[in-house]
């Protein structure tokens, strides 16, 4: 027996488009890749807004467009048409990935399920030539303990501090040697904050050199970070996503002139949120318009902000600034904002 709810759709007078069935309207989504279709109608969103598409989307803006990628990677039941990878121009790619990491449904736990897909596609893909001792493949065969305890794994700029989490030696099947004799062909190395894979051969140590990574920004021009990891309620799971998204994806559009990263730590010194100020001041960023990263912006500004909102001798923003950016600050700086941790009454400036 019913409940008698009522169709949130059945008084709703249909468009042209959204009578179209589900199928065509999926292809059209997937052919336009206009993020804002689903939210043009209740019907469209229904229809458009489920976890596989998302994925979907997700795999081609942020795959690697590595060189081992161009061959046997995207495969359709990886990545089916009409989504072409390659087609993508570095333009729409790096638009595509704003778009998407600004959506309410693209989020941390979303993009870590979107990572252990990928690595373990990456696998299936691209070792199939190799032979691994049997307790290294049991172990490649089931990642998913990695992933859920990330606290040993590295959260490196890019990996570059080792060698990977978890580097699994490997022999090529064409070679009659076995397994027993010590010799290693290959290394599959794997960095899980990252989403990332790595076969090379055992003398190579640097891990760009074709790299399977998601998500992976356009070289040329990267995306945006998007606003929803830089404002309240600054939960980790924000700085997590952020933390993935940092060394990658842009900042500021202007490196001499950080305008958005300016206005975000001048609202955290008047509202004194001490902790996100503490942990963006540790993560390393980039702007747009220059590829090497750097740590949060800070500005002559924002020193006498802090003096002028603070709670005087002690005070944590000074204090912060002092013990992480001590080699950042300008002497000046410095000396004013030693004084006034250290003064004996608190100072009040207009």
């Amino acid at each position: 027996m019913g409940l008698g709810l009522s169709d949130p759709l059945a008084d709703h007078p249909c468009s042209r488009l959204e009578s179209l069935p589900v199928e065509i309207l999926q292809l059209i989504f997937l052919h336009s890749l206009e993020v804002n279709l689903p939210r043009a109608s209740l019907r469209l969103s229904q229809v458009l807004s489920t976890p596989l598409l998302y994925t979907w989307l997700i795999r081609l803006a942020f795959s690697s467009p590595n060189s081992g990628s161009r061959e046997g990677f995207f495969t359709p039941d990886f990545l089916p048409p009409p989504l072409d990878f390659w087609a993508l121009s570095w333009e729409e790619r790096q638009q595509l990935q704003t778009n998407l990491l600004a959506c309410r449904w693209c989020t941390f736990p979303l993009f870590r399920r979107c990572q252990r897909e990928y690595v373990d596609h990456a696998i299936r893909r691209k070792c199939a030539g190799l032979v691994f001792h049997p307790d290294d493949q049991a172990v490649l065969s089931n990642l998913e303990p990695h992933f859920e305890n990330l606290e040993a794994c590295d959260w490196a700029v890019l990996g570059r501090r080792g060698k990977g989490d978890l580097v699994i030696p490997a022999q090529l099947k064409k070679t009659s040697r076995t397994l027993s004799s010590r010799t290693v062909d290959r290394k599959v190395a794997i960095w899980f904050h990252f989403g990332a894979v790595q076969i090379r051969e055992p003398s190579e140590i640097y891990y760009e050199n074709d790299l399977f990574r998601l998500p992976c920004s356009v070289a040329i021009g990267p995306g945006r970070i998007p606003d929803k990891v830089l404002r309240m309620p600054w939960s980790d799971a924000q700085f997590e996503f952020l933390q993935l998204l940092s060394a990658d994806f842009y900042l500021d559009e202007d490196e001499a002139q950080p305008d958005r990263s300016s206005e975000i730590t001048y609202r955290l010194i008047r509202t004194r949120k001490i902790e996100p100020f503490r942990r963006l001041l540790s993560i390393p960023f980039r702007a747009a318009n220059c590829r090497v990263i750097a740590r949060w912006p800070l500005q002559h500004s924002h020193y006498s902000l802090v003096r002028r909102h603070g709670s005087g001798p002690g005070d944590p923003f000074a204090n912060v600034i002092l013990n992480e950016r001590w080699d950042d600050l300008p002497a000046e700086a410095k000396q004013d904002l030693l004084q006034y941790v250290q003064s004996s009454t608190p100072q009040d400036e207009s």
